[in-house]
């Protein structure tokens, strides 16, 4: 057995190494490019925001607060809308649930701050970032649409919003299929022996 041929074997992979570029990126002067899909931070859009909170409502941490009053056509006026951005785990859900792409990733992320505290943001600081973003890209959204083009509706009504408000009446629960057998399954009655 051949004494010190591990610690040639491991200078020689080092060597090889030593003629390689480097694969990794000076970060502040560099920046990678960053994915489509990559889950960054959350840009609100008040322009598209209906306040129908179903953002919140998909939230696991609950870090989306919304708060409406309704006017008088029927629609909701937006008096809050704030993220807490330390509770935050951007999994994308609130982004997946707003049937009117008002909430989407695509905000920087080198969202690093020296006070703790300005993680939390309100409707005006996420309104101003939104519009920086916009103004950057040439009001092109993050999933691709112009500014002044219509919102898509991305998702189906939440189950949630297909029961009466009021809790008085029937619900216009899920829809029947046609040529489906709309009647309860008939269940067997108990024998008594």
């Amino acid at each position: 057995m051949i004494y010190g041929m591990g610690v040639v074997k491991g200078m020689l992979l080092t060597l090889k190494h030593v003629f390689r570029p480097a694969i990794t990126v000076n970060y502040p002067e560099q920046q990678r490019e960053v994915p489509a899909r990559a889950r960054t931070n959350l840009l609100w859009f008040e322009e598209r925001c209906t306040g129908c909170s179903t953002c919140a409502q998909a939230c696991p941490d609950g870090c989306i607060l919304v708060e409406t009053s309704p006017r008088e056509d029927g629609t909701l006026n937006i008096e809050r809308y704030e993220i807490d951005f330390r509770i935050c785990m951007y999994c994308g859900l609130c982004t997946e649930a707003c049937p009117y792409q008002a909430i989407q990733a695509g905000g920087r992320y080198n969202d690093a701050v020296y006070i703790f505290e300005n993680m939390y943001r309100d409707r005006n600081a996420l309104t101003k970032e939104a519009q920086e973003y916009l103004s950057g890209t040439n009001g092109m959204y993050p999933n691709g649409q112009q500014q002044d083009s219509e919102p898509l509706l991305t998702s189906m009504p939440t189950a949630r919003s297909r029961v009466n408000v009021s809790g008085l009446g029937e619900s216009t629960g899920p829809q029947r299929l046609q040529g489906r057998h709309n009647s309860p399954i008939p269940i067997a009655p108990k024998n008594e022996d």
